[in-house]
């Protein structure tokens, strides 16, 4: 007697099983981009349904990839797979793994306006920077409690129909023999495996994130068809650092005459994009837009100040290699990337070699973002983070100490140190859940945005700091350095751009020396580490990717990321290039939305520009090499 199994029913259901799991990671998808909606404001409306069509291949893969343990269990040609123990573990499993789907694609709804990408497999290393997961995480869930409600709702759901889809099609088993049923058991797996790489050819390129960017009509557009469960998983093992050349820096030598033994002062502000200042902004609201930095905004008539300055990527951890060390971001940031401890060339070790000591202020834990890491690469003498600040005081409840006591604290200790100092002090008042002290509560306009009062809240505390500084001795021999870490979502359309994405200030207040005036070229963060020194006339060579500001004959441009393509800015022009060819070429002047392609139009532009870019970039193949 031939054994024989049932595997229509189950088939059957398990088919069912996952076309739910396709129409919850649309719905995940449509909140995604009505929560996003700041971001996506410049998107023609008879793109969502283009988008939503070409996203299923995504789901499919993300479907496949998660259930893939689930879809082979459920369909084994055993008798005992008919068994309710057996059913109830595969429940308990297609609930666990698609539970991970469901919050990878939920967290992004929120965690993607920070970085403009959809999650990957670097997000562990990052959360495992954080040294205060404990505090984030309960004010996560006082945040976003809608989203814990909606996540087990749509648990919820997962469990009812599991159930559901199983009674309702017990009554159509039909039985196969053993062979037959082995048989159909192995096309499933090969099904299921094509499903993963999206590719009817078993033996053909399996899809890739990037492969987003040819189903988009904007570059910035990627993140509405990506899955974060597929993103996240494509990613598992892989160096997300190598799937585009990487920018090296160059040897160069800046001198102008004698050493200038000044000392310097960064200051990075937290999330402090272009669009805080109204000084930068004399067109927005019809030319009646204030802004939300009154003393800074005062400041830059007094000094060296861009009005085209980017941050070279969307993490805070990324700003700091860069503007310290000339570290263009990378794919995953360096301070991630760099787990060895290597040291690393910046600002402090050149100037450790000219009698200074350098410091790095950061109010927050110590372990947090990996910046004391950094900072030990980087050769920097004296890390001052929460541990060392006066125990019990200024503690925000979140993050760190308050603004104004913490750039305060700053200046005492730099009144106590050696002549000359280079001094980095990392802002944290204007970081979510935005929080101003107790005393200051209804002195600062609110805003239309949460992040609006806290903005004014620093602003008030530079204010302060400078008034601090001013009666030291040290001040008129000081250049002071400020800019930011990242931009932040729009609260205007004319920011929701690529280009503004990573829109900040810069600018370079130098009291006791004639340092002023407004310049309008495209500039970067890594721009700073080589514009000190040539500022400072360091006479010995270095290594920078990026480029001297005060030269006029050195180049002005700036590099990002964008969804696995770098975005080049320079003169009037914005390049998008994949690392094989060139995507888009916008003149973003007359095309401030960036809708109209004209790298046909244009290949002179085109050329130039990549000639440029290539100039610095690294081949994959030979920095894995190096």
């Amino acid at each position: 007697m031939k054994l024989r199994v049932s595997v229509r029913s189950r088939f059957t259901a398990v088919g069912y099983q996952l076309i739910l799991l396709m129409l919850l990671f649309q719905f995940s998808r449509l909140l995604f981009i009505g929560f996003n909606q700041a971001l996506f404001c410049n998107i023609s409306w008879y793109l969502y349904p283009i988008y939503l069509v070409n996203a299923i291949k995504y789901d499919i893969a993300a479907v496949c990839m998660l259930n893939a343990p689930f879809i082979l269990l459920s369909l084994l040609p055993f008798p005992f797979c008919e068994k309710k123990w057996y059913q109830y573990l595969l429940m308990v499993l297609y609930a666990v793994i698609n539970t991970v789907g469901l919050v990878a694609n939920l967290a992004d709804i929120f965690y993607y306006p920070y970085t403009l990408k959809r999650i990957t497999w670097s997000i562990f290393d990052y959360l495992g920077t954080q040294a205060n997961m404990s505090s984030l995480g309960g004010e996560f869930l006082l945040t976003y409690w809608y989203a814990f409600i909606l996540l087990g709702l749509l648990i919820g759901i997962l469990l009812r129909f599991f159930r559901f889809s199983l009674q309702k099609h017990k009554k159509t088993q039909r039985a196969f023999d053993y062979q037959t049923a082995t048989g159909f058991w192995l096309v499933i797996v090969l099904a299921t495996y094509m499903g993963m790489i999206n590719n009817l050819n078993p033996f053909g390129k399996s899809l890739q994130i990037s492969d987003a960017l040819d189903d988009v009509e904007q570059v910035e557009d990627a993140g509405i068809v990506l899955n974060s469960a597929f993103t996240l998983l494509s990613s598992y093992g892989d160096d997300s650092t190598t799937t585009l050349p990487v920018i090296q820096p160059q040897a160069q030598k800046v001198s102008n005459g004698e050493f200038r033994p000044d000392n310097v002062v960064i200051i990075i502000l937290e999330s402090f994009t272009r669009e805080t200042f109204g000084s930068l902004n004399t067109d927005l609201e019809g030319g009646n837009y204030k802004g939300y930095a009154p003393f800074l905004d005062s400041l830059m008539q007094k000094s060296l100040y861009f009005t085209h300055a980017y941050a070279n990527g969307r993490k805070s951890m990324d700003a700091v290699p860069a503007i310290l060390s000339s570290i263009p971001a990378n794919q995953t940031p360096f301070i991630l990337a760099n787990k060895a401890g290597k040291k690393v060339e910046s600002l402090a070790s050149c100037l450790k070699g000219k009698g200074y000591e350098t410091f790095f202020f950061h109010g927050s834990h110590n372990a947090t973002m990996g910046f004391a890491d950094f900072c030990q690469s980087a050769d920097i003498d004296h890390y001052y983070g929460l541990d060392e600040y006066p125990a019990g005081k200024d503690f925000d409840g979140t993050w760190g100490i308050f603004d104004e006591p913490y750039l305060h604290y700053m200046a005492e200790k730099l009144d106590q140190c050696k002549r000359p100092f280079l001094s980095t002090v990392f802002t944290l008042s204007s970081h979510n859940p935005y929080v101003v002290p107790q005393k200051y509560q209804g002195k600062f306009p609110k805003g239309s945005d949460g992040i609006h009062e806290t903005m004014r809240y620093t602003d008030y505390a530079l204010r302060q700091f400078f008034k601090t500084a001013a009666s030291k001795d040290w001040y008129q021999n000081t250049l002071f350095i400020i800019t930011a870490d990242h931009a932040i979502t729009p609260w205007h359309k004319e920011y929701a751009t690529s280009a503004n994405a990573f829109a900040i200030p810069l600018l370079f207040y130098a009291p006791g020396r004639n340092l002023k005036g407004k310049r309008e070229e495209r500039v970067q963060q890594i721009d700073v580490f080589p514009t000190v020194l040539s500022y400072l006339n360091y006479g010995e060579e270095f290594r920078s990717a990026g480029n001297n500001l005060l030269d006029p004959k050195s180049p002005k441009y700036a590099v990002s990321i964008v969804n696995q393509c770098y975005q080049m800015i320079q003169g009037d022009y914005l390049l998008l290039y994949d690392g094989k060819k060139c995507k888009a070429l916008y003149q973003i002047e007359a095309d401030p939305y960036q809708k109209t392609d004209i790298k046909h139009l244009k290949l002179k532009v085109v050329g130039d520009m990549l000639s440029l870019l290539h100039a610095h970039l690294h081949p994959i193949n030979q920095n894995n090499k190096s």
